[in-house]
């Protein structure tokens, strides 16, 4: 049976999805020593989970480890104000982004054993990651460049960025779009640029060629709206909680 406060607590990591003991601490007004005392007990009797390694700790509700890989990028896309990013996942400008994927085809080759699959993966990669910077030049409302990670063990790749979204960049040269939604179909099915004054607009339409054709899964989310690509099928379905900017998730 919990006690009050360790069921304050538990309340407030359902509330966050993920925190840190520094944050557990001021929330609840007590001493570090006393919060890890807490969380151990909740930690044993199966209700949260901790995760990460010094200094990134964190606790959260029991998750898979697919969730819990994909759990920094939606912070970043998710959060009113940016958190704090392990650099290794941090591409502040398309020099570092062009840097990491240009190692890319390498270490996607030693995972899958395809050579095939491992270039294709690392251009949709490439599209998604150069989108991010094309569309938002001069423009990040808060924090410049783009997350970006690969878990090798759950073979997941993430980018995610803080920018302008779809809506905002295609409603531009095509003020007729209504909502994110509209936005985000036309972006994957339309030859339709937002890269003004370029007469472009085959990235998002290549990488969904991509993932139908080699069987392989993606969650792309901008504003209230996600296309999802799984087993060769398109699906553009409204969102419940709104992004900033961009979040894409592929599976391989």
């Amino acid at each position: 049976m919990l006690t009050e406060t360790r069921q304050k607590l538990f309340q407030f990591i359902q509330k966050k999805g993920q925190i840190s003991p520094k944050e557990l601490a001021k929330f609840m007004g007590i001493s570090p020593q006393m919060i890890f005392r807490h969380l151990k007990k909740l930690q044993n009797e199966g209700k949260i989970q901790k995760s990460g390694n010094p200094p990134f700790i964190f606790y959260h509700l029991p998750m898979s480890a697919k969730d819990w890989s994909i759990q920094g990028a939606i912070k970043w896309a998710y959060e009113q104000k940016a958190p704090e990013l392990k650099q290794d996942y941090y591409c502040e400008t398309r020099d570092v982004f062009q840097g990491r994927q240009d190692r890319l085809p390498k270490e996607l080759i030693r995972i899958t054993n395809n050579e095939q699959i491992s270039f294709l993966l690392s251009a949709v990669v490439g599209e998604i990651g150069n989108n991010s910077f094309d569309h938002n030049l001069g423009n990040w409302p808060d924090v410049p460049g783009i997350f970006f990670k690969i878990d090798t063990a759950e073979k997941i790749i993430m980018l995610a960025d803080r920018g302008q979204g779809i809506f905002m960049s295609l409603q531009k040269i095509k003020p007729e779009i209504k909502s994110h939604l509209e936005a985000l179909q036309i972006a994957f099915t339309e030859i339709i640029s937002g890269r003004t004054p370029e007469h472009r607009g085959n990235g998002l339409k290549f990488v969904k060629r991509v993932i139908e054709e080699n069987n392989l899964k993606l969650k792309f989310y901008s504003g209230d709206a996600k296309c999802v690509i799984e087993k060769g099928e398109t699906k553009f379905l409204k969102t419940d909680k709104p992004i900033n900017g961009t979040l894409a998730v592929i599976e391989f």
